[in-house]
């Protein structure tokens, strides 16, 4: 009897030892390799014995090649110049850097070596009149550091305010429009701020974020100056922008905000064709300008795929000079997201004595190879057509464009 009571503690004793192993194997419905708990000891052992390099490279990295090559024909140019060729290759490279717990900051450089013949003024190139032949440009290149304002909060307050007050410098597109919601750098439909600012990016830096969970917000110092960072006596453009959150695209598919922009920027004749009270300006001379704008966009599924509808309306005045901007874009994206269609109607006026607008009707088909929802990977072929309505300086024209694209 003694025996048996020992033979059944000893029993009971090796039941309440082993019992967690008897739980996570005998009784777990998982099934796999049971040395699995040795095998991620062994890849922290090997993360950690990685250079600084590849741990860059490897932990929230991301690498893209861009080839870009286009065609645009004109029915006024003279001669062999009525043949515009644009070739590009270059990359993307994105970086975030986290903790533990938190993403805290993230690094985007844009590049491409370009080459340029026989220039003409298409609506996506507005910049690269001054760059015939070889140039190597900067697109993008910007930090953004998020929740700033951490050290200087409680914890309770750290969390009421998670992704409100972010901080971004560097070159990126200029926050009025729906330029900040678009990413246009590959497309040859472009938005409106390149014609009405003489830059569609600049070098900034500013808080943006979730003002509510209804409305965004971005308050930037704009330099004024475009491509180049330049100092030449203009103060610089403080732009303000409030906007609907992502939720309203997520349930509704509406975007859109309110824009305001004032100060001093450097007036250049190569992406500023504007006339009257600055036709005699010297190049780099500076421009009073001052803008208020109402955007918008709408997408909605329709039959066969996804139509958009957007806007853009923007006033203000150049050296006392009135301005006055429209941009109206429609576009349908095959529900197979194989093709799609787009027509877009701008129109940029200024007050002045003769001639005083610019205007533009577009139409455009796109055949794609691969076409991801995030746009992680690209790759079409385009056909545009634009009809010049007004000119400003010089006489209407035709101009078709084709266009071979990849990012990936």
């Amino acid at each position: 009897m003694i025996m048996n009571k020992r033979i059944t503690g000893i029993f009971v004793v090796l039941v309440i030892e082993l019992s967690p192993w008897l739980c996570s194997n005998l009784f777990s419905q998982t099934t796999g390799d049971p040395f699995t708990g040795m095998a991620a000891v062994t890849n922290r052992i090997t993360v950690d014995e990685q250079s600084v390099l590849e741990r860059f490279v490897h932990d929230n990295f991301l690498f893209r090649k861009e080839i870009y090559s286009q065609l645009s024909w004109s029915r006024e140019a003279p001669g062999s110049s009525n043949v515009y060729s644009r070739q590009s290759a270059g990359f993307e490279a994105y970086k975030k850097f986290s903790t533990k717990t938190a993403t805290v900051a993230a690094f985007d450089l844009q590049f491409r070596l370009v080459r340029r013949d026989h220039f003409l003024p298409v609506v996506n190139d507005m910049e690269g009149e001054d760059r015939d032949g070889f140039f190597a440009e900067v697109h993008n290149v910007y930090f953004d550091f998020y929740n700033v304002l951490n050290p200087f909060m409680s914890d309770q307050a750290r969390g009421s305010n998670v992704g409100r007050f972010n901080f971004r410098a560097g070159r990126f597109y200029v926050p009025f429009g729906l330029n900040l919601q678009t990413d246009t750098h590959g497309t040859l439909l472009q938005l409106s701020n390149d014609r009405n600012f003489g830059f569609e990016r600049d070098w900034c830096a500013g808080f943006w974020g979730s003002l509510t969970p209804d409305i965004d917000y971005n308050i930037s110092y704009l330099l004024g100056s475009g491509y180049d960072i330049s100092f030449d006596g203009q103060d610089g453009l403080l732009s303000g922008r409030l906007s609907l959150g992502s939720r309203y695209l997520n349930e509704f598919g509406m975007e859109g905000g309110i824009s305001f922009m004032s100060g001093e920027r450097i007036f250049r004749h190569t992406t500023m064709r504007t006339l009257s009270s600055m036709q005699e300006r010297d190049e780099h001379e500076t421009v009073d300008t001052i803008r208020g704008g109402l955007d918008g966009r709408y997408s909605h599924i329709v039959p066969g795929g996804t139509m958009s509808v957007s806007t853009e309306l923007s006033a203000g005045s150049d050296e006392q000079a009135d301005i006055f901007s429209q941009l109206y874009q429609v576009d349908y994206l095959n529900r197979s997201r194989k093709w799609g269609v787009a027509t877009q109607y701008r129109r940029f006026w200024q007050d002045s004595e003769s001639d005083p607008a610019d205007s533009s009707l577009f139409g455009e088909f796109t055949w794609y190879f691969r076409n991801d929802i995030g746009n992680t990977t690209l790759h079409w072929v385009k056909l545009n057509v634009e009809d010049q309505i007004e000119q400003q300086e010089g006489a209407r024209d035709v101009i078709v464009s084709v266009q071979y694209y990849r990012y990936w």
